[in-house]
C-alpha cells in the first residue's frame, strides 16, 4: 500500500509538472504570437507613414508645379506689357518701346559725325560706322568674304547652300534675302520710291539712284586695273573685264557660239529665227 501511495504521488507530481510545462509552452506561444502581431503592426505603421510621406511629397510637387506655371504665365504676361499702338509689337522694357516708336515717328536722334547720316537706333549707327572704319567682323568660312553685319553674312551663306526661302507670290521667282524680294515686288507694283532731285527720274532701288547720280556728278569710282578705264557702276566694270579675260558667258543653245555680251547673243539669235536683224535697238 505504501508503494502504491508513493507511485500515486509520483503520478500526481508528474501530471502537475506536465500541466505546468504545457502552460509554459502555451504562454510562450502567446508571447510569440503577440510579438508577431506587434511586428505586423509596426510594418503597417511604417507603410502608413511612408504612404503619408509619399503622398505629402506628391502634393508638394504638384503645388510647386502649379506655382511655377502661375509664375511663368505672370512672366509671359509681363513680357508683353509694353505694346506699340501702331503695329502691335510688344516689349518687356518700356525704353525699348520708346526706341521702337521712333521708327513710326520718323525721329532719328543718332547722327554719324563723319557723313551726317541719321539713325533711329544707336546700334544702327554703330553698324554704320564700320563703313567709315572699314571694319568687317563677320567672315564667310567658305569663300573668305567679309561683312559688316551678321545678317548680311547669313544672307550670303545662302549663295553656297542654294537656299532661296523668299518667293514672289506673283511670278514665283525666289530670292535668298527678303530685301531682294521686296525690291523685286516693285516690278509688279510699278513702285519707284527713289527720285533724283536733279532730273526727277524715279527708281525702284536706292542703289540704282546712287549709281544714276553719278551721271550728274561725273563720278566714276570703278576703274579697270589693266587699262585704266573708269565706270560709274561696278557691273559695267565687271562686263568690261571680259575684254581682258576673254570670258564669253553667253552661249547660243542652237549652234553653241559664245559671246561676251548678252546683247550680242540676242542679236545672234535672230539669225536662227529668220527675223530681220535689229541689233541696234537691243
Amino acid at each position: 500500500m505504501a508503494f502504491i501511495k508513493e507511485e500515486s504521488e509520483d503520478v500526481r507530481i508528474e501530471e502537475a509538472f506536465r500541466v505546468k510545462h504545457e502552460d509554459t509552452e502555451e504562454h510562450t506561444d502567446l508571447m510569440q504570437l503577440k510579438e508577431q502581431s506587434q511586428e505586423l503592426n509596426d510594418v503597417k505603421q511604417e507603410k502608413h507613414l511612408y504612404e503619408k510621406h509619399h503622398n505629402a511629397n506628391n502634393i508638394l510637387v504638384d503645388q510647386i508645379k502649379k506655382s511655377s506655371s502661375r509664375k511663368r504665365a505672370q512672366t509671359t504676361r509681363s513680357r508683353s506689357y509694353f505694346t506699340c499702338p501702331q503695329c502691335g509689337k510688344s516689349f518687356t522694357v518700356k525704353e525699348n518701346l520708346n526706341t521702337h516708336m521712333m521708327i513710326h515717328m520718323g525721329e532719328k536722334r543718332y547722327t554719324c559725325q563723319q557723313c551726317g547720316k541719321r539713325f533711329a537706333k544707336k546700334q544702327r549707327l554703330k553698324i554704320h560706322m564700320r563703313i567709315h572704319t572699314g571694319e568687317k567682323p563677320y567672315t564667310c568660312k567658305q569663300c573668305g568674304k567679309h561683312f559688316t553685319e551678321k545678317g548680311n553674312l547669313e544672307v550670303h551663306m545662302r549663295i553656297h547652300t542654294g537656299e532661296k526661302r523668299f518667293t514672289c507670290p506673283q511670278c514665283e521667282k525666289s530670292f535668298t534675302g527678303n530685301g531682294s524680294l521686296k525690291i523685286h515686288i516693285r516690278i509688279h507694283t510699278g513702285e519707284n520710291p527713289y527720285t533724283c532731285q536733279q532730273c526727277g527720274k524715279c527708281f525702284s532701288h536706292q542703289g540704282t539712284l546712287n549709281a544714276h547720280m553719278r551721271v550728274h556728278t561725273g563720278e566714276k569710282p570703278f576703274t579697270c586695273p589693266q587699262c585704266g578705264k573708269s565706270f560709274t557702276v561696278k557691273g559695267n566694270l565687271n562686263t568690261h573685264m571680259r575684254i581682258h579675260t576673254g570670258e564669253k558667258p553667253y552661249t547660243c543653245q542652237q549652234c553653241k557660239t559664245s559671246f561676251t555680251y548678252l546683247r550680242h547673243l540676242k542679236c545672234h539669235l535672230q539669225t536662227h529665227s529668220g527675223k530681220k536683224l535689229q541689233c541696234s535697238s537691243l
